[in-house]
């Protein structure tokens, strides 16, 4: 997408903010690695965006935590070792317990109606394997935990919830894209949808902890291979 594009897609947005989220989601989405250094040029010419915005969504995106900064060296993706990625999912369990435990009681029909076709918009993407099913996917299920969490009310706890989940989520995608295979976590989707819209609080809180746990273990199974892979690709590299 080129700059004009990009500029004729919100009016209402600073071309800065578009550039951020734009590199943001190439993070997310794998296009950049964890320890890759982000060189302005290469980075420009790969989104299609000019250096003058991108020089300023770098700091925003160093303040998310997802890439940081290297005296005289620059910008590079940030990178977490699996101590860091345990601490991060304690932190994001005790989180969104506590959110579920607010949001089941306070939820309207409103909140129901939006988890549910969230829900099963995500449950057709699940069948694809194409990149770009999985970008849709994992753009989902941001907005379907979000609906399911927002009711909670209690936005300084979906601010920290929001920032350990970008901490990890390029981790997350990366496995995702290794094993191939969304099942596991969309059948558990299912399951947290089904709790939430029947109002079953306790059955909900167990689900969210449940599936905070195993999305960890995932992760954390999947991220040996997901380095052997990064060193092989940076080796093929001229």
């Amino acid at each position: 997408m080129s700059i004009d594009q990009l500029s004729a897609q919100a009016s209402n947005q600073t071309l800065p903010s578009m550039v951020y989220q734009k590199v943001r989601d190439a993070i997310l989405n794998g296009v950049f690695r964890p320890g890759q250094m982000l060189r302005q040029d290469e980075v420009a010419n790969r989104l299609g965006v000019s250096r003058s915005p991108l020089r300023e969504a770098l700091p925003r995106l160093e303040a998310d935590g997802i890439v940081v900064l290297h005296p005289r060296r620059g910008y590079a993706v940030a990178t977490l070792d699996p101590q860091q990625i345990n601490e991060v999912f304690d932190l994001r369990r005790l989180l969104e317990t506590e959110l579920a435990r607010r949001a089941i009681v306070k939820r309207t029909e409103a909140d129901i109606a939006a988890v549910y076709a969230i829900a099963s918009e995500m449950g057709g993407l699940a069948e694809h394997t194409d990149d770009e099913s999985w970008a849709q996917w994992f753009d989902l299920n941001t907005r379907f935990h979000k609906a399911m969490l927002s009711p909670a009310d209690s936005p300084h706890h979906l601010r920290a919830l929001e920032h350990s989940r970008t901490l990890i989520e390029s981790y997350i995608r990366t496995e995702t894209r290794l094993t191939g295979d969304l099942r596991e976590a969309q059948q558990e989707h299912i399951q947290l949808a089904q709790a939430f819209v029947l109002g079953d609080a306790d059955r909900f809180v167990q689900l969210t902890r449940d599936h905070s746990e195993h999305t960890r273990a995932r992760l954390l199974a999947g991220l040996p291979q997901a380095e052997i892979d990064s060193t092989d690709e940076k080796q093929e590299q001229p």
